[in-house]
């Protein structure tokens, strides 16, 4: 029986058409580069951080043998501090394994500040007691130092999801000045401080999306709640954001960062608690190689 020649056309045409769509669709998944913040191995970002504050310390002194004193002081409200604050701050990431597998996090911001005030009531702060109407000044610091070390879960072309485990350490510090009273007694002008480093461990997760070569999606979260050696309490670190590669190493980044730490403090020098929590906007200039 012989084929037509109509039917061997219609053949060959529809196996043509089959042979470029198959390359049309594979081919152009193979040619096509996946965003660099999936495959880079160092990704680098530097921008501002411009963040609402809530700040509230306290430092544990004792009057006499069986009064305890642990007023938690508002520093935003007492001394006026401005509710909103930028700050540098730095990120960095390292896929150090052949596989890209495992990578070396890093970050950092500081925040601090310092203002006057006439106090609407009393305060007690280590040992001293600050009279209601007295002009005092007051002020803190926090420095954030965060390493982490991850591994990736699943991955793909579009997608990143990893986990691991890290480290926060916190810098933080706190002081009040002003004419100082002890037992309704005067001893003049007085500054206490009170300040430490405090490490909190956690475990932490991420989550990139780039649908495109240009635009990704992000998405971190950190948390651990323990107690460890002389300090306790809960941390939490959350960071979606989006960016955009503008050029082939560089790239713009938008993110929103909320970061709340509660900490009890029972040392020595200082034993009392700092509650903090920054929500704002981060804007960064990204660079990948």
């Amino acid at each position: 029986m012989r084929t037509s020649p109509i039917r061997v056309k219609r053949f060959i045409l529809l196996l043509t058409t089959l042979l470029m769509s198959s390359h049309f669709f594979y081919g152009q998944n193979n040619d096509t580069t996946k965003n660099s913040i999936l495959t880079d191995n160092f990704l680098i970002s530097a921008g501002v951080f411009n963040p609402i504050k809530k700040v509230n310390i306290s430092a544990e002194g004792s009057l006499n043998a069986d009064q305890f004193i642990d007023d938690e002081i508002d520093f935003d409200e007492d001394f006026g501090l401005n509710n909103f604050e930028t700050t540098f701050m730095l990120n960095f990431m390292w896929r150090f394994s052949k596989s890209n597998k495992w990578s070396l996090r890093a970050e950092y911001f500081k925040i601090s500040n310092t203002e006057k005030a006439v106090l609407e009531e009393d305060i007690e702060w280590n040992d001293i007691i600050f009279k209601e109407g007295t002009g005092v000044k007051g002020g803190f610091g926090l420095a954030l130092y965060k390493i982490f070390i991850g591994r990736v879960i699943s991955t793909g072309d579009k997608h990143e999801l990893g986990g691991g485990l890290g480290v926060h350490a916190l810098d933080v510090s706190a002081f009040i000045e002003g004419e100082a009273f002890i037992d309704d007694e005067n001893i003049g002008f007085e500054r206490s401080n009170v300040s430490v480093v405090a490490p909190l461990p956690n475990i932490g997760f991420w989550y990139f999306y780039a649908p495109t070569e240009k635009l990704s999606f992000t998405a971190r979260l950190d948390w651990l709640g323990l107690k460890i050696g002389d300090f306790g309490g809960s941390l939490w670190n959350v960071s979606p954001g989006v960016n955009y590669q503008v050029f082939k190493n560089i790239g713009l980044g938008l993110s929103y960062k909320f970061f709340r730490v509660d900490v009890d403090v029972d040392k020595e020098d200082w034993k009392g608690n700092f509650n903090m929590s920054y929500s704002g906007p981060a804007f960064t200039i990204n660079a990948y190689f």
